[in-house]
């Protein structure tokens, strides 16, 4: 599987949660290393990135940043270690996962 397999997936909880929007990675360090995944972007309202507009400081052009992120309000981060089973455009969530902010600082 690779990464844009995951986008557009549908997500589950107990129900149907929205879809993968968008993907988080983490460098936990400048060794070289590789980036590793954080976690998934759920969007209730839309299967398109939010483009950069989950940036808590990005605030322009005015217009395109309303309609960005009125389609992706409710949205949240699932951390990957919350995430039970993946299949082809689903993902089914752990019981009792933790929704996150989505915002970037």
């Amino acid at each position: 599987m690779i990464i844009t397999d995951l986008l557009g997936s549908r997500v589950f909880g107990p129900d149907f949660l929205g879809f993968v929007s968008d993907v988080r990675f983490i460098r936990e360090d400048s060794a070289g290393r590789p980036a590793r995944l954080y976690g998934v972007l759920v969007s209730p309202h839309a299967r398109s990135s939010s483009l950069g507009f989950e940036r808590s400081g990005v605030r322009s052009p005015w217009p395109i940043a309303a309609l960005v992120r009125w389609r992706h309000r409710n949205s949240f981060l699932v951390r990957w270690n919350d995430i039970e089973r993946l299949d082809d455009d689903r993902i089914q969530l752990r019981p009792g996962f933790q929704r996150a902010s989505p915002e970037l600082p």
